[in-house]
Protein backbone atom coordinates (compact mmCIF):
# COMPACT_ATOMS: atom_id res chain seq x y z
CA UNK A 1 0.00 0.00 0.00
CA UNK A 2 2.65 2.65 0.76
CA UNK A 3 4.25 1.79 -2.52
CA UNK A 4 1.10 2.86 -4.52
CA UNK A 5 1.16 6.27 -1.99
CA UNK A 6 4.57 6.92 -3.27
CA UNK A 7 3.94 6.01 -7.04
CA UNK A 8 0.89 8.61 -6.84
CA UNK A 9 3.00 11.14 -4.82
CA UNK A 10 5.92 10.96 -7.48
CA UNK A 11 3.60 11.54 -10.27
CA UNK A 12 1.77 14.23 -8.68
CA UNK A 13 5.59 16.23 -8.13
CA UNK A 14 6.58 15.45 -11.83
CA UNK A 15 2.97 16.51 -13.25
CA UNK A 16 3.19 19.85 -11.14
CA UNK A 17 6.72 20.53 -12.14
CA UNK A 18 5.95 20.05 -15.89
CA UNK A 19 2.67 22.58 -15.21
CA UNK A 20 5.03 25.16 -13.79
CA UNK A 21 7.51 24.89 -17.01
CA UNK A 22 4.60 25.36 -19.06
CA UNK A 23 3.28 28.42 -17.46
CA UNK A 24 6.72 30.14 -16.86
CA UNK A 25 7.42 29.20 -20.73
CA UNK A 26 10.77 27.18 -20.09
CA UNK A 27 8.88 24.34 -22.39
CA UNK A 28 10.47 24.45 -25.76
CA UNK A 29 9.37 24.66 -28.26
CA UNK A 30 7.24 27.80 -28.22
CA UNK A 31 6.73 30.94 -30.32
CA UNK A 32 7.93 34.90 -29.47
CA UNK A 33 8.53 37.67 -31.54
CA UNK A 34 11.21 40.01 -31.93
CA UNK A 35 11.32 42.78 -30.17
CA UNK A 36 12.61 45.64 -32.29
CA UNK A 37 13.72 46.01 -36.07
CA UNK A 38 17.30 45.38 -35.93
CA UNK A 39 18.57 42.48 -33.85
CA UNK A 40 21.21 39.72 -34.18
CA UNK A 41 21.52 35.90 -33.81
CA UNK A 42 24.24 34.65 -32.69
CA UNK A 43 25.78 31.26 -33.72
CA UNK A 44 26.16 30.57 -29.85
CA UNK A 45 24.44 31.99 -26.81
CA UNK A 46 26.56 34.68 -26.11
CA UNK A 47 27.57 38.23 -27.39
CA UNK A 48 30.93 36.66 -27.88
CA UNK A 49 29.96 34.24 -30.65
CA UNK A 50 30.01 35.14 -34.25
CA UNK A 51 26.76 37.28 -35.70
CA UNK A 52 25.05 34.50 -37.75
CA UNK A 53 22.05 36.63 -38.86
CA UNK A 54 20.61 40.31 -38.65
CA UNK A 55 16.86 40.27 -37.80
CA UNK A 56 15.23 43.73 -39.51
CA UNK A 57 11.74 43.08 -38.76
CA UNK A 58 9.83 44.08 -35.66
CA UNK A 59 7.14 41.47 -35.15
CA UNK A 60 9.15 38.44 -37.01
CA UNK A 61 7.74 34.83 -35.38
CA UNK A 62 10.44 32.78 -33.80
CA UNK A 63 10.36 29.60 -32.27
CA UNK A 64 12.50 29.11 -29.31
CA UNK A 65 14.05 25.64 -29.65
CA UNK A 66 16.76 25.54 -27.18
CA UNK A 67 17.43 28.00 -24.00
CA UNK A 68 20.87 28.21 -21.88
CA UNK A 69 20.76 31.22 -19.00
CA UNK A 70 19.54 33.84 -20.65
CA UNK A 71 20.54 33.34 -24.31
CA UNK A 72 17.25 31.39 -26.44
CA UNK A 73 18.13 29.19 -29.55
CA UNK A 74 15.32 30.66 -32.37
CA UNK A 75 14.28 28.82 -35.78
CA UNK A 76 12.86 31.25 -37.77
CA UNK A 77 10.30 31.22 -41.00
CA UNK A 78 12.94 30.05 -43.63
CA UNK A 79 14.27 27.15 -40.95
CA UNK A 80 17.19 29.03 -40.13
CA UNK A 81 18.61 29.16 -36.41
CA UNK A 82 20.45 31.39 -34.02
CA UNK A 83 20.98 32.58 -30.59
CA UNK A 84 19.43 35.42 -28.94
CA UNK A 85 19.46 37.18 -25.74
CA UNK A 86 15.73 36.93 -23.87
CA UNK A 87 15.27 40.58 -23.64
CA UNK A 88 15.43 41.04 -27.51
CA UNK A 89 12.44 38.58 -27.77
CA UNK A 90 8.48 39.53 -27.01
CA UNK A 91 5.53 37.64 -25.93
CA UNK A 92 3.50 39.22 -28.11
CA UNK A 93 2.13 36.71 -30.75
CA UNK A 94 2.95 37.19 -34.10
CA UNK A 95 2.54 34.79 -37.09
CA UNK A 96 3.64 35.33 -40.58
CA UNK A 97 2.07 34.00 -44.36
CA UNK A 98 3.70 31.08 -45.73
CA UNK A 99 2.21 30.76 -49.33
CA UNK A 100 -0.81 33.49 -50.38
CA UNK A 101 -4.02 32.80 -48.34
CA UNK A 102 -7.34 34.45 -48.46
CA UNK A 103 -8.22 36.60 -44.97
CA UNK A 104 -12.11 35.53 -44.71
CA UNK A 105 -14.64 37.53 -42.54
CA UNK A 106 -15.13 34.69 -40.35
CA UNK A 107 -13.67 31.47 -39.29
CA UNK A 108 -15.36 29.18 -42.13
CA UNK A 109 -14.48 28.94 -45.71
CA UNK A 110 -18.55 29.87 -46.71
CA UNK A 111 -17.72 33.87 -45.54
CA UNK A 112 -16.52 36.70 -47.82
CA UNK A 113 -13.06 37.49 -48.30
CA UNK A 114 -11.24 40.65 -46.37
CA UNK A 115 -8.04 40.43 -48.36
CA UNK A 116 -5.97 38.65 -50.00
CA UNK A 117 -2.64 38.26 -48.22
CA UNK A 118 0.59 37.45 -49.98
CA UNK A 119 3.62 34.93 -49.05
CA UNK A 120 5.68 36.94 -45.77
CA UNK A 121 2.82 39.39 -44.40
CA UNK A 122 3.57 39.17 -40.68
CA UNK A 123 0.40 39.40 -38.83
CA UNK A 124 -0.37 39.79 -35.19
CA UNK A 125 -2.25 37.32 -33.60
CA UNK A 126 -5.32 37.78 -31.77
CA UNK A 127 -7.62 34.29 -31.74
CA UNK A 128 -7.52 30.92 -32.31
CA UNK A 129 -10.46 28.87 -32.66
CA UNK A 130 -9.74 25.27 -34.72
CA UNK A 131 -7.70 25.60 -37.24
CA UNK A 132 -8.74 28.66 -38.25
CA UNK A 133 -6.88 31.82 -36.61
CA UNK A 134 -7.67 35.56 -36.13
CA UNK A 135 -5.17 38.11 -36.71
CA UNK A 136 -4.53 41.59 -37.57
CA UNK A 137 -2.94 43.59 -40.20
CA UNK A 138 -1.65 46.88 -40.54
CA UNK A 139 -0.56 48.23 -43.88
CA UNK A 140 0.00 52.02 -44.28
CA UNK A 141 -2.75 54.02 -43.11
CA UNK A 142 -5.62 50.74 -43.35
CA UNK A 143 -5.84 48.24 -40.69
CA UNK A 144 -7.08 44.69 -41.80
CA UNK A 145 -8.73 42.27 -39.52
CA UNK A 146 -9.92 38.41 -40.24
CA UNK A 147 -9.18 34.80 -40.31
CA UNK A 148 -6.88 33.01 -41.92
CA UNK A 149 -6.14 28.89 -42.25
CA UNK A 150 -3.21 28.24 -39.39
CA UNK A 151 -1.59 25.97 -42.29
CA UNK A 152 -0.74 29.45 -44.23
CA UNK A 153 1.29 30.63 -41.40
CA UNK A 154 4.30 30.28 -39.51
CA UNK A 155 3.95 30.85 -35.77
CA UNK A 156 1.08 28.67 -34.72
Amino acid sequence: MRHSYLVVLLFFIFSTKITAEIKSGTCVPYYVSLKSNKINAHVGPGKDYKIKYVYIQKGLPVAVVAKYDTWRKIKDPDGEEGWMHKSLLSTKRFVISNREALLMSHSNDSSHVVAKITKNVVMELKAVRGNWIKVSISHSDEKFEGWVKNENVFGI
